[in-house]
């Protein structure tokens, strides 16, 4: 079976990419959310940053602690997020900042011109600002102070953030949670493929083995153990075929006794009125034979046509109901179909039997010489053997039947239609004894074409 027409594997495949697309959607909204979240982590950070840091300065401005102030700047530019950061006053020079180089220096020669200038009314208003970029990844947080007492000393704290690199985290901590809810749904459709195959596809196989051995000849099929749909189904089924193996054998045990009956009629009545009528015709040849040549002559034939009337007669009759079963056993019938085979098709036979009259019943008797018949002579028909030969014993706790030629195999499906419903009515025979047909091919000097139909005992 295709692995994708399974349904074990499209239900698998089903959860499995409907799991992923729901981990992508995940990821996607996973990342927006880290993102705004860590973006507002980073504005809480630089308002505390710079609020703290401007009360700081202004107290250490006026104490006169220049180097105390220079000395948070750098603790300030520890953070990872901060780009660059400065503090300056009114007139734009530079008292202190993250790059050394920067002290002293007009505002409008560092890289923070830009954002000097878009926020310059700051020290106006004396109200902190807080900006983006339009691409989100960099933070502008400026927040003035007092340097002094009076209140024309203004300066301000300026510190940009880059929002790059915490970004990227984002998206990597997003990725690292996507991979594991997909390890979590690789593993759990991993579970679900074994519950599957362990809980549904192995006993719908065996229910399928079920099915198909229904139509073999090796008696009832057997039934699932539990409780589930699965096992009510073969419990059913099993029902079903005993219910049909039942009407089967009593049509087949009523079609033999009907065959036995006309077989007897034609012994008992049709074969006598024939004989009788020979034997009278033989009669009148005589008595008219000094009379008239032509007419005796006539008279014989008739008689001789009645007596090979009388031949067919009692073939059929010995073909519908064999009396050597019922009188002298299954040899003697299987001897009779021997010698038919060689009268009619010149074929040697042999014939090796162990008594079974003791394993099998009558009916069974009669329904394995019937499967004996129907292979002896379709051997004799379509594969032209030379020699055959028949074997009856018990072995194995079993009956076997063993068909041996040295004919040409030949092919059912090309054979006329009458061996068809031989086989068929077989088929029916086998069944009902819950027997088995193997068929081989003994290689050697000369191929020997071997059927076998084993009989279990208890079955018998």
């Amino acid at each position: 079976m295709n692995f994708f027409q399974s349904i074990q594997s499209r239900i698998t495949l089903t959860l499995l990419i409907f799991g992923m697309l729901m981990i992508l959607l995940n990821n996607w909204r996973n990342q927006q959310w880290l993102k705004d979240r860590r973006l507002a982590r980073l504005e809480l950070e630089a308002n505390e940053t710079g609020s703290r840091l401007a009360g700081l300065l202004q107290h250490l401005s006026r104490k006169q602690l220049q180097r105390a102030a220079e000395l948070e700047m750098a603790y300030v530019s520890l953070s990872q997020d901060v780009e660059l950061g400065l503090v300056c006053n009114k007139e734009g020079i530079v008292s202190c900042a993250t790059q050394m180089q920067w002290q002293q220096m007009d505002v409008l020669k560092t890289p923070l011109a830009d954002e000097w200038r878009q926020h310059a009314d700051v020290l106006e208003t004396m109200e902190p600002a807080l900006h983006w970029n339009e691409e989100k990844t960099r933070l502008v947080v400026m927040v003035p102070f007092f340097e002094t007492y009076e209140s024309t000393s203004r300066a301000a704290v300026m510190i940009r953030y880059d929002a790059t690199l915490a970004l990227v985290q984002v998206r990597e901590d997003a990725w690292q949670e996507s991979l594991r809810q997909a390890g979590v749904l690789l593993a759990s459709c991993l579970l679900l493929w074994f519950a599957l195959d362990e809980l549904i596809t192995r006993r719908v196989r065996r229910v399928v083995e079920i099915l198909r051995t229904a139509s073999s000849k090796n008696g009832l099929p057997l039934t699932l153990k539990g409780n589930d749909e699965l096992s009510m189904i073969s419990k059913e089924f099993a029902g079903a075929v005993t219910k049909l193996r039942t009407a089967e054998n009593m049509v087949l045990e009523a079609a033999e006794q009907e065959r036995r009956k006309i077989g007897r009629d034609l012994h008992d009545d049709l074969c006598q009125r024939l004989s009788a009528t020979k034997m009278k015709a033989e009669v009148v040849q005589r008595m008219i034979h000094e009379i008239d040549g032509k007419i005796a002559s006539l008279a014989g034939q008739v008689a001789e046509e009645l007596s090979e009337s009388t031949v067919i007669a009692r073939g059929m009759a010995w073909g519908l109901a064999p009396v050597g079963i019922e009188n002298h056993g299954l040899k003697d019938a299987l001897e009779n179909v021997l010698r038919f085979a060689e009268k009619s098709y010149q074929v040697r036979c042999s014939l090796d039997y162990s008594d079974v009259s003791t394993s099998l019943t009558g009916s069974a008797q009669e329904l394995l010489f019937r499967i004996a018949q129907e292979l002896v002579v379709n051997a004799c028909k379509h594969s032209k053997p030379g020699v055959l030969n028949i074997t009856v014993r018990i072995e194995d706790e079993n009956v076997e039947l063993s068909v041996i030629h040295d004919g040409s195999a030949f092919s059912e499906p090309e054979v006329a239609s009458s061996l068809v419903m031989g086989l068929h009515l077989m088929g029916q025979r086998l069944r009902t004894l819950s027997a088995t047909l193997e068929r081989t091919i003994e290689k050697g000097a000369r191929d020997f074409q071997i059927a076998i139909v084993r009989i279990p005992l208890k079955n018998a």
